[in-house]
């Protein structure tokens, strides 16, 4: 009677929901002459898997469903609503209530207040020195002046291709005070990859050491140049991965980065008294972020030499340094012994953290785990302090951002429910370089917020009860391997442009200790296979080391699901280099040779 036209079983209905099994008995729920539905009773649980508020809002969205079912049943499924009012606000406005008044400020003015605040504390520190704020400022001014002269100023992009030095973060406060932004050239990275970025980006100027070195610095002043730069003008190019084939160079104003400033201040506890592992190459944009955390704040940027990065020099350096905040991949962080490594405050990001790193590392400090896209100003979230063996959440919003985890529809997905994740706010980049239909593919609009845009992740995320959120993987096939992120598509356009191969697919694998390696897949375009390590040079020469596969596999055809499709769990593991198999001679052999298989998790030893 309370829902015409919706038979209901005198038993109890049991369904499924988010693969908790409950039980509610809709006869009595819906009881008669109209009444209201209620689940104050009826209602069974697994007590190991839900608890009771959890297994009641399940129960009730189901109800809510059913309701909506009936009121409209021509509707599309994902019409119908699920979210009680109450719990539809919290997630759209109280977990993004981040709104803070901030100074309209650019990079280079925070780091000019610094510099008015406490010219002679030392700014940056490398095994050849240091600088001062005053002598930092005072050379990143001459350079200044002397690319005004050259043509640059707001919306120029000046390339800078150097190693981590003094000279290298001259070169990028310089072009930011010119009014430029920079874009990083990593002198590491293949020349025909150099290329294509430079000729994409089209800079006004690109610098390296000759370049700075010709340059007249004498004879320019050592005032702060006035330029009319706003936080809407550009900050820097950084090219990532692109699923075609192609890097696209993502285009960052200045709108986030005083967000993110205040952020790290009052999250991190950075002060003028802080030293600051600058550990990230100036191509991934974690170099923005130690920069920011140090030069808007007074503190000092500590320089490794390339062979402190990982390892017990690594370990050597933040004690030798005192340092006392850093970000570092997990990757790397499980190289360090920490035990005696004075750090206050660690930052992990890049890739998922274990429970085990979380244990160890956040004994006696901060530990935060912190995740963004390049897309978002570096960082969108950040932890709270972390302890214990516990899967890190990447927990809640910067200040000015705002996060919503939806379904294919758009749909705000409830507490506890897989959905993609999605970035919006002051942080947003203002899209890819030279590619409007991407931008728009991927910068998309935001229909809780009219005429504002939102940035489509790609990420699966969860939101937790406590208003957190956990991280779940990628939606598609872009894989992060070593803090890196990685489009295999542009892998297998490198594979496929020889004329040895006619197909290649790249994977991301784990299959054994070690961690995940990239694997490329191989059809050989002729009878005879491609030369491998032929193609393995050919990748080095194009692409970035990172990006260049741990191993190859060559077949006579990919394996397809019965509908055309890759079938990507039937490409078999690689096998091992010098690895050869000897069959077991005894039942004695053949049980010890699979425990040591399935510890190693291997098919077989």
């Amino acid at each position: 009677d309370a829902l015409p036209g919706l038979t209901v079983a005198a038993e109890p209905f049991a369904f499924e929901v988010a693969k908790f099994d409950l039980t509610v008995n809709l006869a009595e729920r819906l009881g008669s002459g109209g009444e209201p539905l209620g689940l104050d009773g009826g209602l069974e649980y697994a007590l190991d898997r839900l608890d009771g508020l959890s297994a009641g809002a399940l129960a009730e969205r189901f109800v809510r469903l059913l309701e909506g079912l009936v009121a409209a049943p021509d509707a599309p499924l994902y019409r119908l609503e699920v979210l009680a009012p109450e719990e539809r606000r919290m997630l759209l406005e109280e977990l993004n209530d981040t709104a803070r008044e901030l100074p309209a400020a650019t990079l280079p003015e925070l780091f000019e207040a610094q510099v008015t605040r406490d010219p002679e504390a030392v700014a940056i520190v490398s095994a050849d020195g240091s600088l001062t704020y005053g002598e930092l400022n005072a050379q990143a001014n001459r350079l200044a002046h002397a690319l005004i002269r050259r043509g640059v100023g707001p919306q120029s992009i000046v390339g800078i291709s150097m190693v981590r030095s003094f000279e290298m973060w001259i070169s990028v406060l310089g072009t930011l005070k010119a009014g430029g932004a920079y874009l990083p050239l990593d002198p590491e990275y293949p020349q025909a990859r150099l290329a294509q970025m430079i000729a994409d980006a089209a800079p006004t100027l690109v610098l390296d050491r000759q370049v700075l070195d010709s340059l007249p610095l004498e004879d320019s002043p050592t005032h702060n140049p006035n330029v009319p730069l706003s936080v809407a003008h550009s900050a820097y190019v950084i090219y990532t991965s692109g699923s075609t084939g192609i890097p696209k160079g993502v285009v960052v104003t200045h709108e986030g980065i005083a967000g993110l400033g205040r952020d790290q201040v009052e999250r991190l506890g950075v002060s003028a008294n802080s030293r600051v592992l600058q550990f990230a190459s100036l191509s991934f944009d974690a170099s923005v972020s130690e920069a920011t955390m140090a030069l808007s704040s007074g503190a000092a940027l500590v320089l490794p030499q390339d062979d402190e990065r990982t390892g017990s020099l690594l370990g050597e350096l933040l004690v030798r340094q005192h340092v006392t905040h850093a970000t570092l991949p997990p990757t790397i962080l499980a190289t360090v012994d920490g035990d005696e490594i004075p750090l206050e405050t660690l930052i992990v990001a890049g890739e998922p953290c274990s429970p085990e790193l979380v244990d160890r590392w956040s004994r006696g400090r901060c530990l935060i785990n912190a995740y963004g896209p390049t897309e978002a100003t570096v960082c969108a979230t950040m932890s709270g302090p972390l302890s214990g063996i516990v899967t890190p959440p990447i927990g809640t919003a910067l200040c000015n951002t705002r996060l919503y985890v939806l379904g294919a529809a758009l749909e705000p997905r409830p507490i506890g429910v897989n959905g993609e994740l999605y970035v919006a706010g002051a942080s947003l980049a203002r899209g890819y370089l030279h590619q409007p239909a991407l931008t728009s593919e991927r910068f998309v609009a935001n229909p809780f917020e009219p005429g504002a845009r939102m940035y489509r992740t790609g990420d699966l995320a969860r939101w937790r009860a406590d208003g957190t959120l956990d991280f779940l993987g990628r939606a598609d096939a872009q894989v992060k391997i070593r803090g890196f992120r990685i489009e295999p598509g542009e892998i297998e356009a490198a594979l496929v442009a020889s004329a040895e191969v006619s197909q290649a697919v790249v994977i991301a694998r784990e299959d054994g200790p070690g961690g995940q390696q990239l694997v490329a897949y191989l059809v050989p375009a002729g009878e005879t296979p491609p030369d491998v390590d032929s193609l393995r040079r050919e990748l080095a020469e194009r692409l970035p080391a990172y990006m260049v596969p741990s191993a190859f596999v060559v077949l006579a055809e990919l394996p397809l699901t019965p509908n055309g499709k890759l079938n990507r769990r039937a490409l078999p593991a690689p096998l091992r280099r010098g690895s050869f198999y000897r069959a077991p001679r005894t039942p004695e052999e053949e049980v010890l040779c699979g425990l040591f298989a399935e510890v190693l998790k291997l098919e077989r030893v």
